[in-house]
């Protein structure tokens, strides 16, 4: 069972993932054709290293594995 605090923790490491994956549609949706799913790729793996840089490692899980299904897509 999930006590308060780690499921604060959980809430707010998903939420730091989906703030990336966002800005990163965002800018393929503002730029058409300026990033391919490679570039995408690329940019998912850098936010998840530099998440788990800054300790956000359930974030950096979860980006890299937004990342590997972006792979699959190229």
């Amino acid at each position: 069972m999930h006590t308060n605090n780690e499921l604060l923790d959980e809430i707010e490491q998903r939420a730091l993932a989906e703030r990336v994956l966002l800005n990163i549609l965002r800018a393929t949706l503002t730029r058409p054709g300026a990033m391919d799913n490679q570039n995408v790729a690329m940019m998912m793996s850098v936010a998840s290293t530099e998440r788990e840089r800054h300790g956000d490692y359930k974030a950096a899980a979860l980006l890299g594995q937004w990342k590997t299904l972006v792979d699959g897509w190229t």
